[in-house]
């Protein structure tokens, strides 16, 4: 059976739940410390009494190469350069594919693809918005301003302006 050895800090913590298992007064105590030193050894494959002489197996193996480590983490990375890279290969078949297929590339895009995109028709004016917040809810004016994206001078001036209107 292989051992994996301790951490100075694991070995540390080994020690004094040994010497509270030992020493406690508390029967409840001694034996939740013993516990936690059999879950510790455990975790590196060996007994209380192993873990307690101090054996230990042959050092952990040396790290890996940086190539490995970053081709075995590669995957796992948001974004990487060579990901960008490989969805622009991508797009540029995609696009080759639609050519061979007889897409124009001097076909005129569809109106909604020119035009710049629309403002949101629902969304209120931020000054409009910031009045109801202020006259509606109880909300504090920094949120407001976040709220809404006027500057707190804004907010303040039409809290104000619908105190004297009222």
């Amino acid at each position: 059976m292989t051992h994996e050895p301790f951490t100075t800090a694991e070995r540390e913590r080994f020690h004094n739940l040994l010497k509270l298992a030992a020493e406690s007064p508390f029967a409840g105590e001694r034996a939740n410390a013993l516990a936690a030193a059999q879950r510790l050894a455990a975790r590196h494959g060996m007994t209380v009494d192993e873990a307690a002489a101090g054996a230990r197996a042959a050092p952990r193996p040396a790290a890996p190469d940086a190539a490995w480590t970053t081709a075995a983490a590669a995957p796992f990375v948001h974004l990487m350069d060579w990901q960008i890279y490989a969805a622009k290969l991508r797009r540029e078949a995609a696009i080759r594919a639609a050519r061979a297929r007889g897409l124009d590339p001097e076909a005129p895009r569809s109106p909604r693809a020119q035009s710049a995109p629309r403002a949101n028709p629902a969304r209120m004016e931020p000054r409009d918005h910031a009045r109801v917040l202020l006259t509606e809810t109880s909300l504090r004016l920094r949120e407001i301003v976040d709220i809404t994206g006027l500057d707190i001078y804004q907010v303040v001036g039409l809290k104000l302006m619908l105190r004297t209107a009222a």
